[in-house]
């Protein structure tokens, strides 16, 4: 479920960069078909973009290189630094805070989707119960309430007695929405909405796209040879105050919403020059990019994925006795391997004693020619060196050498997100011929 949350955040980075672009072509332009796909666009952009960035973006590497093995210590500093390496334990628990975010975000989920599920419900109440008729390919059925205001999905147009006429601005208007089939854009948004319910500017891009619907049929209004004044007059009486259906496009109008409905019905067409405004869209998105490729937010997101809500019970079971004892190298070998055994710190944290043990394991090679090999090392989740592996038979001595130098010796246990990690590290090696 982290990486549900992960996700969200990735998206919710993207559409708040790009709400701007959005908000100032919905307000500036009348080409409302070029409007309505910018939406769309800008929406499936920020869907898109943080799974094409994931691996770069949200994933711990499961590969780390170790390089310039000749620049660090000599191997006796490195065992000064093993005798003396220690696993401190935190007495005091940490406080939970990613589980609490993480119910109230599903928990958020959970109340959209259900107050989704049951407004389509209502919906097909309504559908089942009301009085029908078929005109023009669309069926209208009959709104008994007089406080709900017409509205349109799918198919179906929800008009009152006195609106029962294909020849009315009410009907031209609904019809405007079925043919366009904006029903679907708003199901798109209220899913889109339910993901980053969190997100202002999500909810804030919905009300965009569901303007822009309403201008595209206040225009099929005005072009059927209506005029404009008695429109408009039609709104307000019509319109203002009446209850609207979330899921559907509804004819009932806020007063924000019914000035800027009013404003744009008196402007002329403009000339192209708004529609490069979704130009910046571009800097908006690599801004966006920049932004989650930070070292900040990728440590961040990197701590959210992969975080399940047993989490917090699992690292409650591990006691600080638990840890692994750090014993000198010179430990009698005959011991168990859980009683004697070096732990030097996790690569993540300090590179050095690794390189040294490398490094220390080239030296006793004295080969014929110069060659560079790579050696992949596997690091179990309890920290031990399970498999050394050269990728050309020239590195079969190196990485033998250097897994019985790992005898004896573990690597701090690497985690992520509360889960222990198994990790491969690539480590290129130089072999000089020695004179």
């Amino acid at each position: 479920m982290g990486g549900l949350l992960s996700y969200s955040l990735s998206v919710s980075v993207f559409i708040l960069m790009l709400y701007p672009v959005l908000h100032q072509i919905i307000n500036r332009s009348r080409h409302f078909r070029f409007n309505r796909l910018a939406v769309i666009t800008g929406l499936l952009l920020s869907l898109a973009l943080p799974c094409i960035l994931d691996s770069t973006l949200i994933s711990l590497p499961s590969e780390t290189v170790v390089t310039n093995v000749d620049s660090v210590m000599n191997m006796n500093s490195t065992l000064s630094v093993m005798k003396t390496t220690s696993v401190e334990n935190d007495s005091v628990p940490a406080f939970p805070w990613l589980s609490i975010v993480l119910i109230v975000y599903l928990s958020g989920i959970v109340v959209l989707s259900c107050r989704e599920i049951i407004s389509f419900l209502r919906l097909f109440r309504m559908v089942a119960v009301s009085e029908k008729k078929r005109i023009d390919g669309v069926t209208i059925c009959r709104i008994a309430d007089d406080v709900i205001a017409p509205f349109s999905w799918g198919n179906y147009i929800f008009m009152q007695d006195t609106e029962l006429d294909n020849s009315s601005c009410i009907y031209i208007h609904e019809k405007a929405h079925t043919v366009q089939r904006h029903w679907i854009d708003v199901l798109f948004a209220d899913l889109f909405c339910i993901l980053l319910w969190y997100n202002p500017f999500a909810w804030m891009t919905r009300q965009l796209m569901k303007l822009n619907h309403e201008f595209e049929a206040d225009e099929a209004v005005i072009n059927s040879g209506i005029e404009t004044y008695d429109y408009q007059r039609l709104l307000v009486v019509k319109a203002m105050g009446n209850i609207s259906i979330p899921i559907a496009n509804s004819f009932a109008a806020d007063k924000r919403s019914f000035r800027k409905r009013v404003l744009i019905m008196s402007k002329k067409r403009p000339s192209r020059k708004t529609m490069p405004i979704a130009l910046c869209a571009i800097p908006a998105v690599a801004l966006a990019g920049t932004a989650l490729s930070m070292p900040v937010s990728s440590r961040f997101l990197s701590e959210i994925i992969g975080y399940s809500l047993r989490e917090e019970l699992l690292s409650e079971e591990t006691q600080p006795g638990s840890m692994p004892q750090v014993l000198d190298l010179e430990s009698n070998p005959s011991k168990p391997e859980t009683e004697t055994h070096t732990v030097i710190p996790s690569p993540f944290e300090d590179q050095k004693p690794l390189a040294d043990i490398i490094r220390f394991s080239v030296e006793t090679i004295q080969p014929d020619k110069d060659t560079k090999v790579n050696i992949e090392i596997v690091v179990d989740e309890d920290g031990r060196v399970k498999d050394v592996s050269a990728d050309t038979p020239d590195g079969a001595e190196v990485a033998a050498a250097i897994s019985r130098n790992f005898n004896g010796v573990r690597l701090e246990q690497m985690i992520d997100s509360g889960q222990p990690l198994e990790v491969h590290f690539v480590v290129p090696v130089q072999l000089k011929k020695k004179e």
